[in-house]
Formats: structure tokens, C-alpha cells, sequence
């Protein structure tokens, strides 16, 4: 993959795929894109060219769609109509980037197949059973990691050391992967979606993902242990338009597993250590400490002001109109989620981190049809994350002999990392 030939201020990552991952899609090489995202939304919502060529990178934006014209949306208005029109703007966009890799998934599905392949597996992506959720799999998974550096009581990079940690652990641990084979495990899943490296070797890494998950679905079809394998295997549901009952085969489970670990993995993480490091560097940790019930307002606040995945892409089906500017069928769009939710004209002083900022909903979940799945599970994980931080590392703080962190990348924005000290429980 082309990209600047900027040499990147740091190297950031929890592994070395992540690290490869994370400086293709300009970590270290743009550390603060606001101010460019405002200048173009004040000159007009719609712009041709890709988000990531305004930064002088080939990003993976744009990657597989080479011969398309390329239009990026900065404005909220504008961001939401396009992820609400599926019809005009569709999520084939995924087919080029993906799916040669993971399969046909729900992520390139357009309506009526991405309503009935969705009812089959939002059931157990609810409220009620992302409880069952926090019970069974992230809370122990919190509770196992905390207790691997609390009791050293000494300085420690929570990003590397919870962030990174928790989501992965929790996803793999409810697909039925035995505990000792989840670092490997990530390790393959980031390797398959990856923005870098040759096709054929994530095309490896995917089918070897393929294989270990292969044994669980066979053995989860003959009997059920209540994880999400076994959920995915036994769900059923009437198509209202044919009346034919539907299951979701094999290689579509497969699909969807190969497409959740790295996705809600890679940006839950991201998205947790972002917090972290805001509340540590506003001092606004200290609210949470006084009043818990601020939890879900600073979650909200933080994926509005650093959310980890910055745009969201379609391929226009049919010549169409975004912010006055005219997009030809087959141009592929970005709707650049960061400038939406540091919109002006939707929030004021948008740059501040604020937790107590009135809620109202940003777009880091996407919007419409295909409105992120695993959001609810997102959110508890790091309600977890937090709620056990504050019990167990009293006088959390940002530690004064690390190197200072920042947020820093393009398509997905990430901590350098959140190195903290803490008085003894």
C-alpha cells in the first residue's frame, strides 16, 4: 500500500500487526485533523477526493475502487442523510476491501438480505443479553486482567495492558476459543483485515481463523453450550416477505465471526484507551470518582470528541446530490464520522471534551440500516473497564515520568498510551 513518506513521530500498537496496522492508517503521521476538517466543512459539506488524500496518504478509504471517483462528506447533516439513504448508497463498498477475505458478510449486505441476515443475529446483541454478556464473559475478563498488574502496584500503560485487552478476550471467550490460543487468535483476525501486507497472506490468516471456528460450529451444532456460536447456530426467523424460515449457515457464521473479533476488537480498544486518556488529562476521572452515574455521559462525550473508526464508506448506486454537489452513479463516498461529531453547528465548543455536555446522539456507531450491531456490548465493556479501574487503582493519575501520550491517526485514532501511577489499595 502507498502511503506519505513522512517518517511517523511514534510507532504505536499493542502488537506488531497492530503497530503495522495502526501506522497504514497514519498514526503517527496525523496527529490532529480537526483543524483541516473544519476549514474544508466551512468552504462547503461535500468535497471531491478522498478524506486521506487531503493528508497527502493513500488510505484504505479508497483502496480496491481505484478507478472511482471519490467524494468526502465533513458536515453532520450531510453524513447522516448518506448513512441513512442505503438505497442511494450502498455497503458493497465492503466487497472490494473485505470480502475476498472473510466472505460474503453483513457488513457489504444491502436491503431486504441485510434486514433478514440481521434479525438472525441481533437477538443476541440486545440489552437484556449483553447482560447475560457482562455476566459470563466481560466482567471475569475485566476482573482477570486488572488483577494481572494491580497487585505488582507499580506504574503501568492501561492502554497495552486493559484497553487492548478486554475486548478481544470477551469476543473470543464467547465464541467458545480457549483462553490460551486468544492472543494467537487476534493476532490472525487483525492480520485478515488488515489495510497491509500481501492479499495472500491474509487470505492465511482468515482461513486459519476459518478452520479453528469451523470445530466449534460443528461441535456447538450438536450441542449447544448458551455462547454466542451456540446462538448463531440455533436462530431462527420467518422472511416477512417469502414466509420461508431462515438459519444462518455455516460460512455466513463464519463471515460473521471473522468480521466482529478485529472490528469490535480493534475499535473498542481504541475507543476505551481515548477515554482514558481524557479523563486523565481534563481531571475529569475525579467526577467519576465522586458520581458514578456520569460513566454513561463520559462514554458518549468520548466517542463524540475521539471516536476510534473516523469514516464510514458507500458506493453511490444512482446519480444523486450531497451538499449541493452532484455524485455520479458508482462514485464511492466517505462520510468522515470525525468532522460530523465536532460539527458546530450541532455541538458547541465541539473540541472540548466536556462529560457533562447535554447527550445527544454522534455517529461513531454509524446511523440507519446498518447502525452498529455490537454498540450496546461496546458500551458495557467499558463501563466495565471503568467501574473496575475506579474500584481497584485509588488516585489513578497519569504518570509524570512517562513520555506524554497523545491521540494520534487518521482512519482509526488511538492513544500513543495512557501510562498511569496509583496509590496502593
Amino acid at each position: 500500500m502507498a502511503q506519505s513518506a513522512r517518517k511517523p513521530r511514534v510507532t504505536v500498537g499493542a502488537n506488531a500487526a497492530d503497530r503495522a496496522r495502526n501506522l497504514a492508517t497514519g498514526a503517527g503521521l496525523v496527529d490532529d485533523p480537526y483543524p483541516k476538517y473544519a476549514e474544508l466543512r466551512e468552504t462547503g459539506p461535500v468535497h471531491e477526493g478522498s478524506i486521506s488524500g487531503v493528508f497527502d496518504m493513500e488510505g484504505p478509504e479508497s483502496q480496491g475502487w481505484r478507478d472511482r471517483r471519490n467524494f468526502s462528506l465533513y458536515d453532520w447533516k450531510t453524513v447522516d442523510a448518506m448513512l441513512r439513504d442505503n438505497e442511494t448508497y450502498s455497503s458493497s463498498w465492503y466487497e472490494a476491501s473485505l470480502g475476498a477475505v472473510v466472505g460474503f458478510s453483513i457488513l457489504q449486505m444491502d436491503e431486504p438480505e441485510h434486514r433478514r441476515y440481521r434479525s438472525l443475529v441481533q437477538p443476541a446483541f440486545t440489552r437484556l443479553n449483553i447482560e447475560d454478556w457482562r455476566k459470563r464473559w466481560i466482567q471475569p475478563a475485566v476482573d482477570a486482567i486488572v488483577d494481572g498488574f494491580v497487585e505488582r502496584g507499580e506504574p503501568v500503560d492501561i492502554y497495552a495492558e486493559l484497553c487492548a485487552k478486554v475486548p478481544v478476550y470477551t469476543i473470543a471467550s464467547s465464541f467458545g476459543v480457549a483462553a490460551e490460543d486468544v492472543p494467537h487468535f487476534h493476532e490472525l483476525a487483525v492480520t485478515s483485515v488488515g489495510v497491509i501486507g500481501d492479499p495472500a497472506g491474509r487470505i492465511r490468516a482468515s482461513n486459519e481463523i476459518a478452520d479453528y471456528l469451523r470445530g466449534i460450529i460443528a461441535d456447538r451444532r450438536h450441542s449447544g453450550t448458551g455462547d454466542l456460536i451456540s446462538v448463531l447456530c440455533t436462530v431462527e426467523i420467518d422472511d416477512p416477505d417469502s414466509g420461508e424460515s431462515h438459519h444462518l449457515s455455516d460460512d455466513e457464521i463464519l463471515a460473521f465471526a471473522r468480521i466482529m473479533l478485529p472490528a469490535g476488537a480493534g475499535t473498542t480498544y481504541r475507543g476505551l484507551g481515548c477515554l482514558f486518556l481524557g479523563l486523565l488529562e481534563t481531571g475529569q476521572i475525579d467526577q467519576l470518582r465522586e458520581d458514578r452515574s456520569l460513566i454513561d455521559a463520559a462514554i458518549e462525550e468520548s466517542l463524540r470528541w475521539e471516536q476510534p473508526l473516523t469514516s464510514i464508506s458507500r458506493l453511490s448506486t444512482r446519480d444523486s446530490e450531497l451538499g449541493g454537489v452532484k455524485i455520479p452513479a458508482g462514485s464511492v463516498v466517505h462520510g468522515c464520522v470525525a468532522a460530523a461529531n465536532r460539527d458546530p453547528a450541532r455541538w458547541d465548543d465541539p473540541d472540548t471534551f466536556d462529560i457533562r455536555r447535554p447527550l445527544q446522539p454522534h455517529a461513531s456507531f454509524g446511523s440507519g440500516p446498518h447502525l452498529c450491531i455490537g454498540m450496546h456490548l461496546a458500551r458495557t465493556e467499558m463501563r466495565c473497564a471503568i467501574n473496575a479501574v475506579l474500584d481497584r487503582m485509588p488516585g489513578l493519575r497519569l504518570d509524570p515520568d512517562a513520555d506524554k501520550p497523545w491521540i494520534t491517526g487518521l482512519l482509526f485514532r488511538t492513544p500513543t498510551a495512557v501510562p498511569v501511577v496509583f496509590d496502593a489499595p
